[in-house]
């Protein structure tokens, strides 16, 4: 399985305990997925009490026999991790295995009708996390249980608890003046992403898109699937701070459906937005990034007004060009959205309301006044009022 003489999954196992080798120790965990073990890979299993429950739950498969043998290897497994004495960070990748395997089983033992499996996990998972949080010495056993609680309580629906977590460990990350540095860099990538992902949902789109930027640097470019994945969040962040991803970096990360949204929101051509999201609706609500991918639609309207404003710049002089009628922005938003002239006033008046426009409106005089500097701020300063 894992080198020259093995010969069994409990001989392996006991063999890279022995040598804290917890990355290889994660590769033999994940040979048991899929599969049912032979009389042969479960000798030695019985000298080892984890081994021995994992053994039992690879046996029983995906069972609720099943879904308790794990959770008991790996409330044994955290037991072990608190109660060394010596260097313990081997042991957090096989702890990843070992957390989300019960969650796993629990979700394929649900279906679309249930929640029980999931519920359960959830309570042994809040119990081990509490235990692992409360050591200031092995909280970094608590951020492994931290992403698979917070993958639960999403598909739970419980996305309060998910802040809640979250606000621990923020706290934690401040007061103890932790370095994430020192975690496995899997580690990393899946917590960065999962706090990305809950505060994109949240509407925290500055601080959203540093978490997933983080988790995007740090996931290695073989990891095409999870590169992907972040970036389907990580993009509309982007494009609401008003950065734009190239159409090379769409095409390399199998991303160019989105093609249409970036080039539609940088241009502020907000007639092929609407054409687009219309068009991929289905897909974003699978991914979850509708209502974010949605919000851009202001960001669109923001560039389209600020083209009306160069166009008719240029036919102004230079004192004059901060004083536009309304005509030519009625005009460009009713051939753009089918706007009445009361609704380009009211979006007129929300650009600025938010900040994504410096100035007022002068309705007696039906003009866009413009401040003379800076006119139209970089989306970062206002994206997260949007």
């Amino acid at each position: 399985m894992t080198g020259a003489g093995s010969s069994s999954f409990g001989h392996d196992f006991l063999r890279l305990c022995h040598d804290n080798n917890g990355i290889d120790l994660h590769k033999l965990l994940q040979t048991t997925t899929g599969k049912q073990p032979a009389d042969a890979d479960l000798e030695g299993t019985k000298d080892d009490v984890v081994a021995k429950s994992i053994g039992l739950a690879w046996s029983a498969g995906a069972t609720a026999e099943g879904l308790d043998a794990f959770l008991e290897a790996l409330r044994q497994w955290a037991r072990r991790y608190l109660d060394r004495n010596d260097k313990v960070r081997w042991m957090l990748a096989p702890m990843l295995w070992m957390a989300a395997r019960p969650r796993q089983i629990a979700v394929e033992l649900d279906g679309k009708d249930s929640s029980r499996f999931r519920g359960k996990v959830v309570e042994e998972l809040r119990i081990v996390f509490t235990k692992l949080h409360q050591d200031r010495a092995r909280r970094e056993g608590a951020l492994v249980i931290c992403c698979e609680l917070l993958r639960l309580y999403r598909s739970l629906g419980q996305a309060s608890q998910c802040s809640f977590i979250l606000t621990t460990v923020g706290n934690v990350w401040r007061e103890d003046k932790f370095d994430p540095d020192r975690l496995p860099k899997s580690l990393l990538v899946t917590l960065y992403f999962l706090w990305g992902k809950h505060l994109v949902l949240e509407g925290k789109i500055v601080e959203a898109e540093a978490k997933l930027s983080r988790a995007f640097s740090l996931c290695p470019l073989k990891a095409a699937g999870n590169r992907q994945r972040i970036l389907t969040y990580l993009i509309p962040c982007r494009l609401r701070l008003g950065q734009y991803p190239s159409r090379g970096l769409l095409k390399r990360n199998g991303l160019l459906s989105l093609a249409g949204l970036v080039v539609a929101t940088a241009a502020g051509d907000v007639r092929r937005f609407n054409e687009e999201l219309v068009r991929q609706e289905a897909q974003l609500i699978a991914l979850g990034t509708y209502l974010v991918t949605e919000k851009l639609k202001v960001v669109a309207y923001r560039n389209l007004a600020r083209h009306v404003f160069e166009h008719q710049s240029e036919k102004l002089e230079a004192m004059q060009k901060f004083k536009q009628d309304f005509a030519p922005y009625e005009c460009a938003f009713r051939w753009q959205d089918d706007c009445s002239e009361d609704e380009t006033l009211c979006l007129l008046a929300h650009l600025i309301y938010i900040g994504a426009v410096k100035g007022y409106l002068s309705d007696q005089r039906r003009k866009v006044v413009y401040s003379k500097e800076n006119p139209f701020p970089a989306a970062s300063t206002w994206a997260s009022k949007a």
